[in-house]
């Protein structure tokens, strides 16, 4: 491992003294004929070294997998920042083909939203271990705010409050899902006219669509973070603020910026320039900031989504909150009995790391998602669905006692 890391600094070294120069000499050559010349070999050079990060910290993970129920979810945030960073450069390359590439990787958006509720779910213990942990919640967590609460009654903290969270995000997965096959199917036509803002037109119907999916689909991530961020942080510290941060700041910074750099347009502070007109040019904007923006996000990922979080002997004596002496003991003396009723969260932990195969396609193949559509096509709330969880909760527990470490 430590070979494969030295290796990889070192390329990351000669990347970037390769780069250098051949960036300054294309924006040499090619200012006036080419102008974009400059940026695509620059954003290139952003993405290169996001790549060998963001891949050094996969490949860390994938030989690293002793949590395969959490970590599976994790490699998939991971491969966020050089999904990003890749079909941002090949639009800003392609940019008469931004359109479909873009698509694709809004997509994978829905999906790393819907992963890392998925993800903080199996910290907490599972589906089932969720439930237990939310029904001793305060019943203000599940009074809705803003203009929600005149709409959306109050969720039941416990399964409701679980199932309803669950359904907003995978409403978002199933709304993208859809939204890219219009796209890809109204553009050849002429319907779609992206960035065009009327009644008669693909574009209009579909963002205001996707807006208020995505819209809903974080307010669930938030409000349940809100209501699990405690167990989260204690007894087991899982740094969960840092991780939220991550997730939001990719999909939140990169789509207000998207809205700056479309009003800019709209007031022609940003025009044609060279073979390129004033939307490819905002478009490419966008592009190129996204290609230097997953560089940072690259840096912040491989200290927020370590591997050795999840190594069992270092997760135990780095992930456990503080005790003071004065929590373990009553006024006489004696171990408190809170203390020891209470017990973290099961997570399946393995004695040996997964191979890199298993591991590999544990974390590819998304059955938990396909089947928990299936699962909520009914809505959250089908008493079908509650039955079923109920049935199968000291099945599920008891498996997790029995593959636990």
């Amino acid at each position: 491992m430590n070979c494969i890391g030295n290796l990889l600094a070192v390329m990351s070294c000669l990347s970037f003294l390769v780069a250098v120069p051949m960036i300054a000499y294309h924006a040499i050559m090619y200012d006036k004929a080419r102008p974009d010349f400059a940026a695509f070999y620059s954003a290139g050079a952003f993405v290169l070294i996001t790549l060998i990060m963001s891949l050094k910290l996969i490949y860390n993970h994938f030989t690293h997998w002793y949590m395969p129920d959490v970590q599976k979810y994790v490699v998939r945030i991971l491969w966020m920042v050089p999904i990003y960073a890749t079909q941002s450069w090949l639009s800003l390359r392609f940019h008469n083909a931004r359109i479909y590439i873009d698509t694709l990787r809004d997509l994978y958006e829905a999906y790393v939203i819907q992963s890392f509720l998925y993800f903080l779910m199996e910290l907490l213990g599972g589906e089932d271990a969720l439930v237990q942990i939310l029904q001793e919640k305060d019943s203000h967590y599940g009074i809705h705010l803003g203009i929600f609460k005149y709409f959306i009654p109050p969720w039941e903290m416990g399964f409701e409050f679980m199932a309803n969270c669950k359904y907003g995000v995978l409403q978002y997965v199933v709304a993208k899902s859809v939204a890219s096959v219009a796209t890809a199917t109204m553009e050849p036509i002429g319907f779609f006219s992206e960035g065009e803002f009327s009644w008669k037109r693909g574009y209009f119907y579909l963002s205001f669509i996707i807006n208020l999916s995505q819209m809903w689909a974080l307010y669930c991530l938030v409000k349940f973070y809100h209501a699990t961020h405690d167990n989260l942080a204690n007894p087991v510290n899982w740094k969960p603020l840092g991780k939220f941060l991550c997730i939001k700041g990719v999909v939140f910074f990169t789509w207000w910026q998207g809205v700056a750099i479309a009003v800019l347009k709209s007031y022609d502070l940003i025009g044609d320039i060279g073979l390129w007109y004033a939307n490819d040019v905002a478009n490419g904007l966008q592009d190129y900031l996204i290609c230097v923006e997953m560089f940072c996000f690259a840096i912040a990922h491989s200290f927020t989504f370590t591997h050795e979080e999840y190594i069992p002997g270092r997760a135990e004596s780095g992930n456990f909150a503080q005790v003071g002496a004065g929590d373990l003991t009553s006024g006489e003396g004696d171990v408190s009995l809170d203390y020891i009723e209470f017990r973290p969260p099961v997570i399946r932990t393995l004695n040996t790391p997964m191979g890199f195969r298993d591991a590999f396609w544990s974390s590819t193949v998304p059955n938990e998602t396909i089947n928990d559509i299936r699962r909520f096509r009914n809505g959250a709330t089908d008493q079908d669905l509650n039955d079923s969880s109920e049935i199968g909760m000291l099945r599920n527990v008891s498996m997790q006692h029995a593959e636990s470490v």
